[in-house]
């Protein structure tokens, strides 16, 4: 990723506000006691019935078109931007704006933003804009027409260029990058439509499965307040949904493995392509230890239920998004709290001509603005509370999609999954 000013944005172990033992525990104590209680009251499917909440604003109308034309300009001028600053500014990560729009702004930003305020990129995405024109040419379509394949390998794609590559903040790779993705995300929405675009481009495929988990979504027209999660349970399963999942959770996982003192001694002293192929055994090596995890937990489940269902680990995969993104914020919390505000300082003079649009050219990043200590409870409230989360989700789903549903031993697979996921996250960031 970009030149980190603080990489992971939490102190040493010594500055984390519990032990990795305790706080260890303590997760994994919360789990099985939400698992206990959920099982205890909550019977029957919640989430895939529920209705679209309270309606909040007619998207349609003059208030709901000027906000849309506002987030597309934004969107425009974010990917514009990195593409002309990938190709005529100094590959230099201080003065060239691409690496943060990309690693901060559109990595980090736009998908943890989305599970507070809904499907942000939709908002923004200057490809809607095409997208609107292939939908007058192509025939109709749903999201189950569509598989998410595609929109997996090409995540898996930007991880390794992100984790593995020993210049991912370069020009070229990131022009490579850039070009590449809105050829593909831009051709394909003028050619095939809104939905072939929710599903083909990578960031508006992972966006979407995030915006579930918002009390924030757009339906019918109307933007609503729901509750939050429910969104999961709707979610259509498409094949390669698990696959998309897995990938981005096995690389937040080598982000966390690859900053740890183990792993840094094994880089130590190569440069290059040496460098970026020892990462890339590791990077691969940790999307298929998650990927293992999770088939061995759910083909089990399946196989104690007798379930014969094609879109089980596809359907089941849903309850690692908020795990998914517990991960993100513990691992890119410091990133976008400090190269946020770097980016913010770039956005005055975003091509290097020395400009001072906003006034904020000549300010500096504020590394006070919260403490080592705030950060790590940040980090491990965000790594419990996603596993948390994800309890909920995969007991509904269990209860939607289970022959024996009141066989509580059943999900027992599924408890052993988030329980492990969230002992090695919570190793990994205090070792990090």
């Amino acid at each position: 990723m970009a030149e980190s000013l603080y990489a992971h944005g939490v102190g040493p172990p010594g500055d984390l506000p519990m032990s990795v033992s305790t706080l260890s525990l303590v997760a994994a104590a919360a789990l099985l006691i939400s698992f206990a209680a959920l099982v205890s009251g909550w019977r029957e499917p919640q989430f895939p019935d529920a209705g679209p909440g309270r309606a909040l604003l007619r998207v349609d109308g003059p208030i709901g078109k000027i906000g849309l034309v506002i987030g597309r300009g934004l969107g425009l001028c974010l990917v514009g931007l990195a593409l002309v600053a990938s190709f005529f500014v100094a590959d230099d990560t201080m003065v060239n704006i691409a690496p943060r729009i990309v690693f901060v702004a559109l990595w980090v930003l736009v998908p943890v933003g989305s599970v507070l305020f809904g499907d942000l990129w939709r908002w923004l995405s200057p490809f809607e804009i095409l997208a609107s024109v292939g939908d007058r040419r192509s025939r109709p379509a749903t999201e189950r027409d569509w598989g998410l394949q595609i929109a997996a390998a090409l995540l898996g794609a930007f991880l390794w260029l992100e984790l593995a590559y020993h210049n991912p903040a370069g020009r070229t790779p990131l022009a490579i990058l850039l070009v590449v993705w809105t050829a593909w995300s831009g051709i394909g929405a003028l050619v095939k439509g809104r939905t072939w675009l929710r599903s083909h481009d990578p960031l508006a495929a992972l966006v979407r499965l995030i915006a579930a988990m918002s009390p924030v979504h757009v339906t019918s027209g109307y933007l609503y307040l729901r509750r939050p999660l429910v969104g999961l349970g709707q979610v259509p399963t498409q094949k390669g949904l698990a696959a998309l999942v897995l990938i981005v959770l096995g690389g937040t996982s080598f982000d966390g493995l690859s900053r740890t003192t183990w792993w840094e001694q094994i880089v130590a002293g190569r440069l290059g392509w040496n460098a970026t192929v020892v990462n890339s055994v590791g990077l691969i090596f940790s999307m298929a230890l998650v990927t293992a995890l999770f088939l061995a937990c759910v083909r089990w489940m399946q196989r104690r239920d007798g379930n014969v269902d094609v879109d089980f680990e596809d359907g089941f995969a849903l309850s690692l998004v908020p795990v998914a993104v517990g991960y993100a914020i513990a691992h890119y919390i410091g990133m976008a709290v400090f190269e946020g505000q770097q980016l913010l300082i770039q956005l005055s003079d975003p091509l290097d001509q020395g400009w001072n649009l906003f006034g904020k050219a000549d300010d500096y990043v504020d590394y006070r603005v919260v403490s080592p200590t705030a950060m790590a409870a940040i980090q491990a409230l965000g790594i419990a509370g996603g596993h948390l989360a994800g309890v909920i989700v995969g007991h509904d789903r269990a209860l939607a999609t289970l022959r024996k549903k009141d066989d509580v031993t059943g999900q027992v697979p599924l408890v052993v999954l988030l329980a492990s996921l969230t002992a090695i996250a919570l190793v990994l960031l205090v070792e990090a």
